[in-house]
């Protein structure tokens, strides 16, 4: 249990560290960004990242109450069908989605022959390991096949506790022309309905940076939003600090007007995806683009309030209806 002074410290930091994020885009003092910051927390539930990643300073207070916010989010998790990190896990996902993951993967735990998982590792020649039950990356290795310290590593840990052992993702040339040296995957947000009808409500593409070999925010990687309905990106992509982007910064391929390949066959996977597990009502979908078509990589439930309305689209009506 964390005191309420280090909670205090912990938040007065973050407000400060964020504010000056503010002032130094738009001229105006840090002292005044922080009072407004906290104004936002106790009126819309809106932590300091929001409050920058959402531009709450630049916005009235119609525009701030449609956002769903990191404390109005927290309230809705049990209604998303909040089961993934405790009772669902990676091995479950794999095998319950077996028809949308092509690359080859083995479930590597106490009961696996450790001699299995060493072959399966030199025939892929590189590997990630992703623990049965994390999130947010957290856990996940890189394995060589000739680290023999990773992979006597991986070997200890698996008798602690379960890992998906999978081959690496081949993605589609049209796709890692933008950043070669990472995966670089959609994110699709659905939603299934009272009625079961399923709803995207956005689609993104996340792209790494130049020697990154995730395409996550916290590696520095951005995103570009995406029409629901076309496949073309729509306006600037964003990186974590909220920096604009119309060109990738590295490979200066242009993203504004880019059209997602077979966007239809895309559209189609997503509502399919999101009728498999029911109980699953709110979804981030981490998808690969491959040259055989599109490839699940990750479901995340729920699927997350920010990145979802990092691009100037608020959802906090929409999914509080739904979810009251």
């Amino acid at each position: 249990m964390i005191s309420p002074i280090v909670w205090l410290k912990k938040g007065l930091a973050e407000s400060a560290e964020q504010a000056e994020i503010v002032s130094e885009k738009n001229g105006i003092k840090r002292g005044l960004v922080i009072i407004s910051e906290l104004w936002c927390g106790l009126r819309y539930g809106a932590k300091p990242v929001d409050y920058v990643r959402f531009e709450f300073y630049k916005k009235n207070h119609r525009e701030r109450n449609r956002y769903l916010t990191t404390y109005r989010y927290r309230k809705l998790l049990r209604k998303f069908g909040y089961y993934n990190e405790t009772t669902f896990g990676k091995i479950a996902e794999y095998k319950t989605f077996a028809d949308y993951i092509h690359r080859p993967w083995i479930v590597a735990d106490k009961d696996t022959d450790l001699q299995v998982i060493k072959d399966f590792i030199a025939k892929q020649g590189v590997v990630f390991a992703k623990p049965d039950h994390g999130d947010q990356g957290k856990g996940v290795m890189k394995i060589k096949a000739d680290d023999s310290k990773a992979i006597e590593e991986l070997l200890k840990d698996c008798k602690q506790g379960a890992f998906v052992v999978e081959g690496a993702i081949e993605q589609d040339p049209e796709i890692a022309v933008i950043n070669p040296s990472s995966v670089n995957t959609v994110r699709a947000y659905s939603m299934l309905k009272k009625n079961g009808e399923v709803e995207i409500l956005g689609i993104m593409l996340r792209v790494g940076r130049k020697g990154s070999h995730v395409d996550n925010w916290g590696s520095g990687g951005i995103g570009y939003d995406f029409d629901i309905e076309t496949g073309v990106c729509v306006g600037y992509g964003r990186d974590k600090k909220n920096n604009p982007y119309i060109f990738h910064p590295d490979s200066n391929v242009q993203m504004v007007g880019y059209r997602l390949p077979n966007f239809e066959n895309l559209r189609k996977t997503i509502i399919e995806l999101s009728h498999k597990v029911p109980e699953a009502r709110f979804v981030g979908w981490d998808i690969a683009i491959t040259p055989n078509g599109y490839e699940l990589v990750e479901m995340n439930c729920p699927g997350g309030h920010d990145f979802l309305q990092a691009f100037g689209k608020p959802y906090g009506d929409v999914l509080r209806k739904e979810f009251k």
